[in-house]
C-alpha cells in the first residue's frame, strides 16, 4: 500500500436489486394462470428483516472504556500496589521482649539476689546500606508493570470490540444482500412456475428455484446466529446483560495513506503496549536482582533494655550487632542465580515479542493491502460485470435463448461476488485495527479519541 487508497461502500445494494427486479418484472405475466400458485417459502423463526437502531464505533468504545470490568480490575490493581514503595522502604517492625532472670530455684529471689532481674529488651533491625532504596525501587517497578498491563488490556479490548463491530457490520450487510437475492429468486421462481403451468417450461426449473431459495434461508439462519454471537461478545466486553440490543453498525469511509510497512513495524516496536509491558518486567526483574545482591550485606541490629533488681539499683544495657550470612553458598548465591536467570529469560521474551509484533504488523499490512486491491477489483469491475451478466441472462431467459439453471447460476454468482466485496472491506478493517493496537493510534479505522 505505497499509494493512497480509499475504501468506500460500493454502489448501494438496493441499487442492484432495483435494477434486477425491474429486469425480472418484464418476464412476469400480467395475470397468473388460474389455479396456479407459487409454493410457500416460510421463513424460519428469528430471521425476519429487522430495522435496528444504528450504533457507532465511537459510542461502543466510549462505553467499553468506562464499563469494562477487566479494565476496571486492572486499574484497581494499580491502586492496590501504589502504596508498596513507602511500605517497602520502611524499617522492619521492632521487637519488645520481657526478661526475667532468677537466682535459685524454685524460690523467686527478686530484690534479695543481686543477679535476679526483671526487665524488658527493645530490638530494632536496621537494613544494610542500599537495601531500603532497592526495595523501594522494586516496588516502583511493580507499579509500572501494573500500569503497562492496564494499557495492554485497554488496547486489546479496543481491538476486540472494533473487530467485532466490523464483523457485525459485515453480517448485517450480508443479511441485506441475501434477502434481496431471495426476493429476486422468488420473482424468477414465479416466472418459471407460470411457464411450466402453460407448458413452456420444465417442472425441474421450478424445483431448482425452490432449492436455491431454501439454500438462501439456510444462509440467513447461519448469518442470524453469527449476528447473535457477535452481539453477545460485544455485550460481554461492555459489561451488559446478555441479549441487550447492540444496534446496526455504521461507520465512515475507510482510508489509508502512504505508510510503508517498515515504518509501521518500527513504530510498533516503539509504541506497542505489549513491548512496553515486557520492558517494564525486565526493569522489575533487574530491580529484584539488585535487591538480592544488596541482601548479601549484613543488617545492623540495635537493642537496649532495662532490668529491675527489686531493692537493688536497676541495670540498663545497649547492644549493637549484625546478622551473619554464613549460608551464603546454599541460600544467597542460589537466590541470586535464580533471579539472574529469570532476568535473562525476560530479556529473551522481549526479543521474541519484538519478532512476534513485527510478524503481526507485516501480516496485517499484507492482509489490508490485499483487501484494498480486491475491494477495488470487486467494486469497480467484477460486481458491475456480474450485474450486467445477470441482466443479460434475465433478458435471454425472457426470449428463450438461455435456460433457467443458467439464469440461477448468474444470480448465485452475483450473490457470491457481492458477499466477497463485503468480506474484503471487513478484512481491511480488521487487519488495520490489529496494526492500530500496536501503534496506539488510529489509521482511519477506529476513532482517534479511543487511543488518547
Amino acid at each position: 500500500m505505497n499509494h493512497r487508497s480509499s475504501l468506500r461502500r460500493g454502489p448501494k445494494s438496493v441499487h442492484y436489486i432495483i435494477v434486477l427486479l425491474t429486469a425480472a418484472s418484464a418476464l412476469l405475466p400480467t395475470q397468473r394462470v388460474s389455479g396456479q400458485q407459487a409454493p410457500p417459502h416460510p421463513e424460519p423463526p428469528g430471521i425476519e428483516r429487522r430495522v435496528p437502531e444504528e450504533v457507532t464505533l465511537e459510542a461502543l468504545l466510549d462505553e467499553l472504556l468506562h464499563d469494562n470490568k477487566e479494565l476496571e480490575a486492572a486499574s484497581t490493581r494499580v491502586l492496590a500496589v501504589s502504596a508498596r514503595p513507602e511500605r517497602a522502604a520502611s524499617l522492619p517492625d521492632p521487637s519488645l521482649a520481657l526478661v526475667y532472670r532468677n537466682v535459685g530455684f524454685p524460690e523467686f529471689s527478686l530484690g534479695r539476689e543481686m543477679m535476679t532481674q526483671l526487665g524488658f529488651r527493645f530490638t530494632q533491625a536496621i537494613p544494610g546500606k542500599g537495601k531500603r532504596s532497592h526495595r523501594r525501587a522494586l516496588a516502583e517497578r511493580d507499579i509500572e508493570v501494573a500500569e503497562a498491563h492496564v494499557e495492554s488490556i485497554r488496547r486489546r479490548l479496543i481491538q476486540e470490540v472494533a473487530t467485532s463491530f466490523y464483523e457485525l457490520d459485515y453480517v448485517y450487510e450480508s443479511i441485506d444482500i441475501v434477502h434481496e437475492t431471495r426476493a429476486l429468486l422468488l420473482d424468477l421462481e414465479e416466472t418459471a412456475e407460470t411457464r411450466y403451468a402453460v407448458g413452456e417450461g420444465l417442472q425441474q426449473d421450478v424445483l431448482k428455484g425452490q432449492v436455491e431459495i431454501s439454500v438462501l434461508l439456510n444462509r440467513l439462519v447461519q448469518l442470524d446466529q453469527q449476528r447473535a454471537s457477535l452481539e453477545a461478545l460485544i455485550n460481554r466486553k461492555l459489561g451488559r446483560r446478555p441479549g441487550t440490543p447492540v444496534g446496526r453498525p455504521v461507520h465512515p469511509a475507510l482510508e489509508i495513506g502512504e505508510l510503508p510497512v517498515e515504518a509501521l513495524a518500527a513504530e510498533a516496536a516503539r509504541s506497542s503496549a505489549a513491548l512496553t509491558a515486557r520492558s517494564q518486567r525486565i526493569d522489575q526483574q533487574q530491580a529484584a536482582v539488585e535487591l538480592v545482591r544488596s541482601d548479601r550485606r549484613p543488617d545492623l541490629l540495635l537493642s537496649g533494655g532495662y532490668m529491675n533488681r527489686g531493692s537493688l539499683p536497676g541495670i540498663w544495657e545497649m547492644n549493637v550487632g549484625i546478622n551473619l550470612p554464613i549460608r551464603k553458598d546454599s541460600r544467597q548465591d542460589l537466590e541470586l542465580e535464580e533471579h539472574q536467570r529469570e532476568l535473562d529469560a525476560r530479556r529473551l521474551d522481549h526479543v521474541d515479542t519484538v519478532q512476534a509484533i513485527e510478524l503481526v504488523v507485516h501480516d496485517s499490512y499484507l492482509r489490508a493491502d490485499r483487501a484494498v486491491r480486491l475491494t477495488q477489483l470487486y467494486r469497480d469491475a467484477i460486481v458491475p460485470q456480474a450485474v450486467l451478466s445477470l441482466e443479460s441472462a434475465i433478458a435471454g431467459y425472457g426470449v428463450g435463448t438461455i435456460d433457467f439453471p443458467a439464469l440461477l447460476d448468474n444470480v448465485v454468482t452475483l450473490l457470491t461476488y457481492r458477499l466477497e466485496l463485503e468480506r474484503e472491506e471487513t478484512n481491511y478493517a480488521t487487519a488495520t485495527v490489529r496494526i492500530e493496537e500496536h501503534l496506539g493510534r488510529s489509521l482511519g479505522v477506529t476513532p482517534d479519541e479511543a487511543w488518547q
